[in-house]
């Protein structure tokens, strides 16, 4: 017998879907997962890593919806390409000649200074002064308009005591200067790096906002000089007094007027570790950056499961329940997966049930399955008594990385509902391995049960099914 109908190619694993109006379950390993080393050249999302093997790859996961910031990140996890390039020098086809980055083209006084890294991993130049007269002086650039540019600084502060300044001073001694560390400063100094020590500390001023000093002609012309001063120790992964603009490092969406619409705030002056709400909201410098240890608030739910073999669905009728039209035999394997890039923090198995409690006959979870067909695996725990009508519920906190997790369902559905779960895989009307769902579920059923069956799908032209006997 020949059965040819036409269908939207199935997008969903294992021919069941997830849409506003099916009542799929949807367990959800909920986690952080941090990515040691992303890359901006490589990487369309915060979820996508290098596997052991070097490729980049995606995770099977999604941003958690609920977060409207989900990605957090240190700004001096941040290696951009031209976070090193100031003084500009040379053609931006070749590489700079000359950075304020490099230890070697400062002159110390009292302080050190070397070549150092910050916390994350970012080359930096270390700064580190034990008295209040201790100094250093980068000398090798001049930047005309001075005063038109901005000063944007990024550090790791690791100690600190008194108030040590950066001052950019001009060709007659005329200067102003910031703040690295003050103890009593609050957040309306806005001429202040910190109040406390820690790591990703940014300040963005426009040099002609700041105080004119010094002995010049009291104008600020050109910048010919940084000076350091003071008792700090501090690893600088930017340092720039030419760029004409402020950095962007990424953008918030935050209810900042409490009228429960979210607005848009542009994040300039991170102090620590802060959050975004997506990888591509940083500045267009930004977008090739490499970005250490990029945490992100992320949901591996069923919904995300791209392997048939990781979902088991079955709908037919029973005779312990005939009040309803399907019983429902659903099943998912959910794994955190492994590499040296990947980290988790706190994950954990939820659910979140769609339908009444009462619909739930069994639920069942098992641990370390492995690749087990669903229909061999004998070590199972009921959490059925979990589903007591709460919003979420935990099936599991204690989740492995590595460690395939399935979660078994037993539900008596309507045939409207197991319609819609078929429709939400399809795009469209459907048919599925169901038997009671109507005219076509009963051509399925009659055709699947007693012989084997073949199926290949073309794609673009629909799907032909061709049926033979057989065990």
């Amino acid at each position: 017998m020949l059965l040819s109908v036409v269908a939207t190619p199935v997008a969903a694993a294992g021919g069941i879907g997830w849409s506003a109006d099916a009542k799929t379950p949807n367990p959800t390993i909920a986690t952080e997962v941090t990515v040691e080393e992303w890359n901006g050249a490589d990487f369309d999302s915060a979820l996508e890593y290098y596997d052991d093997g070097g490729d980049a790859t995606e995770l099977p996961a999604s941003l958690n919806d609920s977060n409207d910031n989900p990605v957090t990140l240190s700004a001096t996890a941040i290696d951009f390409e031209d976070r090193d390039e100031f003084p500009r020098k040379t053609d931006e086809s070749e590489d700079n000649e000359a950075s304020a980055l490099d230890a070697s083209e400062w002159t110390a006084s009292g302080a050190t200074v070397s070549d150092s890294s910050t916390h994350a991993g970012v080359d930096a130049l270390n700064y580190a002064g034990t008295a209040s007269s201790d100094s250093a002086t980068y000398s090798n650039f001049s930047v005309a308009d001075g005063e038109k540019s901005y000063l944007t600084l990024a550090a790791d502060i690791n100690s600190a005591a008194g108030t040590p300044t950066l001052q950019l001073v001009d060709a007659d001694g005329d200067y102003v200067e910031i703040t690295l560390y003050d103890a009593t400063a609050t957040a309306g100094d806005d001429d202040v790096l910190a109040n406390s020590t820690g790591d990703g500390k940014v300040l963005q001023h426009q040099v002609g906002d700041l105080t004119v000093q010094g002995s010049g002609d009291g104008t600020f012309d050109s910048t010919e000089e940084i000076v350091v001063d003071g008792e700090i120790d501090a690893d600088v992964s930017v340092l720039d007094a030419e760029r004409t603009r402020e950095l962007t490092f990424g953008e918030q969406q935050v209810d900042t007027d409490d009228d429960d619409e979210l607005e848009t705030v542009t994040i300039t002056e991170p102090r620590g570790d802060y959050s975004v709400s997506g990888m591509d909201t940083l500045d267009a410098v930004m977008s090739d950056a490499t970005v250490y240890d990029l945490t992100s608030d992320a949901e591996f739910e069923a919904a995300d499961l791209r392997d048939d073999a990781d979902v088991s669905a079955e709908f037919s009728s029973s005779n312990d329940y005939p009040q309803w039209d399907q019983f429902g035999e659903i099943g998912f394997r959910l794994e955190l997966p492994t590499a040296f890039d990947l980290s988790y923090a706190s994950p954990e198995l939820v659910d979140e049930p769609t339908l009444p409690s009462e619909r739930y006959k069994d639920v069942e979870v098992a641990e370390g399955t492995d690749d087990t067909d669903f229909s061999d695996i004998e070590s199972y725990t009921s959490v059925t008594s979990s589903y007591d009508g709460s919003e979420q519920i935990s099936l599991d906190a204690t989740i492995s990385s590595g460690t395939e997790y399935v979660v078994s369902y037993d539900v008596v559905l309507t045939n409207g509902e197991v319609s819609a779960i078929q429709d939400a895989a399809n795009g469209g009307a459907g048919i599925m391995a169901s038997n009671g769902g109507g005219f076509l579920a009963g051509i399925w059923g009659f055709v699947t049960k007693p012989f084997g069956m073949v199926v290949s799908a073309i794609s673009g032209i629909g799907l032909l099914s061709y049926f033979r006997g057989g065990s």
